[in-house]
């Protein structure tokens, strides 16, 4: 382990998070505190609270866009569906096929899905940009209410 690992509790509108951070970037953001919170020290840093201060305007309507650095890991398809994630912007929504079709996988859109489920950085990589082909909000890892409140928040302030 990275002496430099750590990670900090931020409590959103939507719920408390857990950020982590190996000291150059953001590892993992999850509204549902996970098992990786009890290998890592809880510890502030200037990257993790300038993560929360990001997250604080995101959820103000201030900031459409975040620019901490962000560390993923996942496989080559996983980066590059979190790549085509990131590229979707505020107030924007892509369907699981579109996401897929960008990532240079047409029939992949369950892969897609499975994708978003494991992102790592929730919010920071927007997964809840990703609706279903009919326009319905399809599924979310971290609930279905959250996905609806973040995309009717970034609605209102697009």
């Amino acid at each position: 382990m990275n002496t430099e690992e750590s990670f900090i509790f931020w409590q959103s509108p939507i719920g408390q998070m857990a950020i982590a951070s190996d000291g150059n970037a953001i590892t993992r953001a999850s509204f549902m505190p996970a098992d990786w919170c009890e290998a890592l020290p809880r510890r502030e840093s200037p990257l993790l609270r300038e993560a929360c201060r990001q997250l604080e305007e995101y959820f103000k309507g201030e900031r459409k866009s975040f620019s901490v650095p962000l560390a993923p890991q996942g496989t080559a398809f996983r980066r590059r569906v979190w790549q085509v994630l990131e590229s979707i912007g505020y107030g924007q929504t892509l369907s699981y096929a579109q996401v897929a079709q960008k990532a240079g996988n047409p029939r992949a859109c369950r892969a897609v899905g499975g994708a978003n489920h494991a992102n790592p950085i929730v919010l920071f990589i927007p997964c809840h940009r990703v609706i279903a082909a009919d326009g319905s909000l399809g599924g979310y890892g971290a609930g279905v209410n959250r996905k609806r409140f973040l995309l009717e928040l970034e609605k209102k302030h697009s």
